[in-house]
């Protein structure tokens, strides 16, 4: 059986795009021009459409979850800016990176700006007790994000294991899976056992969308084949297909980087698009401990997930 997105999530997204497009539109040339840049490479506004479901589904103000879509779109562009420059990816979205279009600075200021602009959002949230749940569980979301991408960046990728990777999976991707949708939970004053329960599936899900990332970055899906390897990134399927090779192709890799792609096989893909399957079916285990409205929005994302894996 197959899910969708519940039409809620559509309903007011056209609100959103105006919202977020106001946000672009500033006086300040330099950051203008850098803003526009970033905005060629459009998402799929997953994240709006996820604070859109989950708020109309919830029936909370229109008002609060126009605006809470908007934030979450906003943090994750600024999150995009940021990483594309501790990555030193060159290409976003098939798309040259906004650093590497106008330099490091530029990225810097830019995702600050949306930062900023985010938190700014919340504060023309109506409801002044909404205003304040989101404030905090946006800062704790930051948090968690810089948290994991100070993980990434300070560990060896060639000694990583799978518990550290998956840990700097978890904490860079799964806050921004959680944080539309939870943003919502709490406002709404759902049980704390649901909370624990969306926390649980969130992070099972940021481990699935970042794994399939990883098989994208070694397959050059509108990126640098390979380039985590080649950059020092970690990368999960890196660690999959290291761990199938013998010693003496372990030196030769290490010695001349350049070559790893030569010792890429089919049966990686296979064992890596299997541990994905697994990885949703754990996270569909806590599903139940959801609103039953909320179940299909957490359904749609893991359809989301199967769609891509399936195209590789």
């Amino acid at each position: 059986m197959k899910y969708y997105m519940p039409p809620e999530a559509d309903e007011c997204l056209h609100l959103v795009k105006e919202e977020f497009a106001r946000s672009f539109d500033i006086e300040e040339s330099f950051i203008s021009d850098w803003l526009k840049h970033h905005n060629k490479s459009k998402g799929k506004w997953i994240r709006a459409r996820l604070a859109l479901a989950s708020g109309g589904l919830l029936g909370l103000s229109s008002q609060t979850y126009i605006k809470w879509a908007v934030v979450c779109e906003l943090i994750h562009s600024a999150s995009l800016l940021h990483d594309d420059i501790c990555d030193k990816d060159s290409m976003r979205r098939g798309k040259k990176s906004l650093w590497k279009e106008f330099g490091i600075p530029a990225a810097v200021c830019t995702g600050d700006y949306l930062i900023a602009e985010s938190f700014r959002k919340i504060t023309e949230i109506e409801q002044g007790w909404h205003q304040n749940i989101l404030l905090k569980l946006l800062s704790c979301s930051v948090k968690e994000i810089i948290f994991g991408q100070s993980l990434d960046v300070s560990l060896d990728h060639l000694t990583l294991t799978k518990d550290q990777c998956r840990k700097i999976a978890i904490d860079k991707t799964a806050p921004l899976i959680a944080l539309p949708m939870m943003g919502m939970f709490r406002c709404k004053e759902l049980t704390e056992d649901e909370c624990v329960a969306l926390k649980e599936i969130s992070n099972e899900l940021g481990f699935a969308y970042q794994y399939l990332n990883d098989i994208e970055n070694i397959i050059g899906f509108e990126q640098e084949i390979s380039s985590d390897f080649l950059k020092g990134h970690p990368n999960f399927m890196v660690i999959r297909i290291l761990e199938n090779l013998s010693a003496l192709e372990k030196k030769v890799v290490f010695k001349q980087p350049s070559k790893f792609n030569d010792f890429i096989s089919e049966r990686n893909f296979i064992q890596s698009q299997e541990e994905i399957v697994a990885i949703l079916k754990n996270a569909m285990l806590n599903n139940h401990r959801l609103p039953i409205i909320i179940q299909p929005i957490i359904e749609s994302l893991k359809d989301e997930i199967i769609k891509r894996l399936n195209l590789i």
